[in-house]
């Protein structure tokens, strides 16, 4: 830690001291690297999380690159470059569903308004809403939905739980949900199309990750910040994203 220290107050890595010559073009970075990760020192010795410090510094050297989805990790596929055409379909439990009517939709709502943002072409929830409800309110298997409609993907977000008090904790809010994500490729292989599942992932997000909060807070709101959050979790495993929407 002292030898860290003394490079700061030296620059003895770089000239003999941070009022440097503007001709030492290899100051600058030198400077900044320094001030990066004194930073990040900081953050560490106040004992904060310093995420989203991090995450800035980072961008402060190194700019603000994309990330790539776990989608296009675990398939290679790209939906946005591409060119897919994503079918989103919802599972709610009838005990979430009878709590949160509206749930199914605000997913599928906001999954796809934030997977359109970055140019992936999805086949209108309404017509896949219309043939679910034509057949009972339910689908069962991936092949029905691929037999119906031009997709080249199909994603269903599986959701076992959805909450947003915090356990034990009647006057706090925190939101948790629990669920799985599958991904399902459609092939035509001369008249007929062929599905078969290639991903599978399970996404747990909390919102706020650090503390709960009162209730003073409007239910309303709160539940609408926490459902941003959830749609914003699922939609940056499925298309890549900036290193900056990581930070909260």
């Amino acid at each position: 830690m002292e030898d860290i220290r003394r490079m700061f107050v030296t620059g003895s890595d770089c000239c003999n001291s941070f009022q440097t010559d503007r001709r030492c073009r290899r100051c600058t970075p030198a400077i900044r690297r320094r001030w990066a990760l004194l930073l990040c020192l900081a953050v560490l010795s106040a004992g904060q999380s310093g995420c989203s410090l991090f995450v800035m510094a980072g961008k402060m050297i190194y700019g603000d690159p994309k990330i790539a989805s776990k989608f296009k990790l675990g398939t290679g596929m790209d939906l946005a470059k591409d060119d897919k055409t994503v079918l989103v379909v919802c599972s709610i439990p009838e005990s979430v569903r009878n709590e949160f009517p509206s749930i199914e939709f605000d997913l599928i709502d906001g999954t796809i308004r934030r997977l359109k943002r970055r140019g992936i072409q999805v086949v209108n929830p309404d017509d896949v809403a219309s043939w679910i409800d034509d057949n009972g309110g339910y689908w069962e298997e991936p092949d029905e939905l691929a037999e119906h409609f031009n997709a080249d993907v199909i994603i269903h977000v599986d959701l076992n739980r959805f909450s947003y008090k915090e356990e034990n904790s009647p006057s706090m809010y925190r939101g948790r949900a629990e669920g799985t994500i599958y991904g399902y490729e459609v092939r035509k292989v001369g008249d007929e199309k062929r599905v078969r599942e290639v991903f599978v992932r399970e996404f747990i997000p909390v919102y706020p990750a650090n503390s709960p909060i009162p209730v003073e807070v409007p239910v309303r709101v709160f539940q609408k910040r926490f459902l941003d959050h959830v749609t914003t979790q699922i939609t940056q495993m499925l298309a890549d994203h900036r290193i900056s929407e990581l930070i909260k």
